[in-house]
């Protein structure tokens, strides 16, 4: 039976299909064989950490305590290639939660492994409170540190919610639960346990750097204000010990420990973010090709709102 016109153009329009989906699919999988042998291939930066040198870690962005930076600082303190650790940060602040687990971490690691500091565009607050472990703190001139202290905020709607004429009514077991409430409004016994609350972590937070740095309790309070100052400004106050990047940091840990010159600076990253992403296999599948900052990218939005509670940060939002 012969073919009209529109038989003839619908064959030709699957035919076109089935070969677009075939390219598709022989992409795919070149992409992943080809991803599969880079991770098995010799030479890259896991078999240079097996040879021993001075490990970097890098601290940046909002502090929220992640595991998976924990996991790493254990697994530094651990490894006996590791002959040192500068510890690179470039961090607001964030979490106080967050900024204690790591600091605590620190701590542990400084008790192995020669632990320095180096501060580079920015270590204010919960990002000071991680450098205070180090033996030696080292920031740029025109780094920005300090803003030693706690923060506590909430909004208050009430005025917007009598303007719009809304209600919100609550039943509560006692009148501490639940407060401060955006919803309604302050009241003075609210204030009080907000104000013990914050005094708790600020005198801890103050404790921290009188043991850390060269003065005694009385000058870390006076500091303790809140004051945000340069590196070259931090030397003069004792904030900081000595000014420089990574690679001074790394040269004074060398010296001051007799280790070898020869010794390389090898930054070590967390593990990849391959479990938070969607779609299950495929995911997976992505996973093993995608860059890893386009990874981060599905985890941005996921981690934003755990910036609550007590926090030590300077500038938790940028100015639009």
């Amino acid at each position: 039976m012969p073919f009209d016109a529109d038989q003839l153009l619908e064959r030709r329009r699957l035919s076109r299909k089935v070969t677009f989906w075939r390219i598709v699919v022989v992409v795919l999988v070149l992409t992943g064989l080809i991803a599969l042998g880079l991770s098995f291939a010799p030479g890259g930066a896991t078999l240079s950490k097996n040879t021993q040198h001075i490990a970097r870690i890098n601290f940046n962005g909002v502090i929220l305590g992640e595991q998976r930076k924990l996991d790493l600082i254990r697994e530094l303190k651990d490894n006996v290639s590791v002959k040192g650790v500068v510890a690179v940060i470039n961090s607001p602040g964030g979490a106080t939660s967050g900024g204690e687990a790591l600091y605590d971490a620190l701590v542990d690691l400084g008790k192995t492994k020669p632990l320095v500091a180096s501060v580079d565009a920015m270590a204010a607050s919960a990002g000071y409170m991680i450098a205070l472990p180090s033996e030696r703190i080292f920031a740029r001139r025109s780094s920005i540190t300090g803003s030693i202290g706690v923060l506590f905020q909430y909004t208050d709607v009430t005025k917007l919610m009598e303007t719009v004429g809304v209600q919100m009514r609550s039943i509560k077991s006692s009148p501490l639960k639940a407060e401060p409430s955006p919803f309604s409004p302050h009241s003075p016994e609210a204030n009080e346990m907000i104000a013990k609350m914050i005094d708790d972590s600020y005198q801890w937070f103050v404790d921290l750097v009188a043991k850390h740095r060269p003065f005694d309790r009385t000058k870390a309070l006076e500091l303790a204000d809140g004051r945000v100052v340069t590196g070259g400004q931090a030397i003069d106050l004792k904030l900081i010990d000595q000014l420089g990047g990574p690679e001074a940091a790394k040269d004074w840990l060398l010296a001051k420990h007799k280790l070898s010159k020869d010794l390389e600076l090898i930054e070590w990253k967390p593990a990849p973010l391959r479990n938070d992403l969607p779609f299950g296999l495929a995911g997976a599948f992505l996973a093993k090709w995608l860059p890893e900052p386009i990874i981060e990218l599905f985890t941005i939005q996921k981690q934003s709102h755990k910036l609550d509670g007590l926090v030590s940060v300077w500038q938790a939002e940028k100015s639009k």
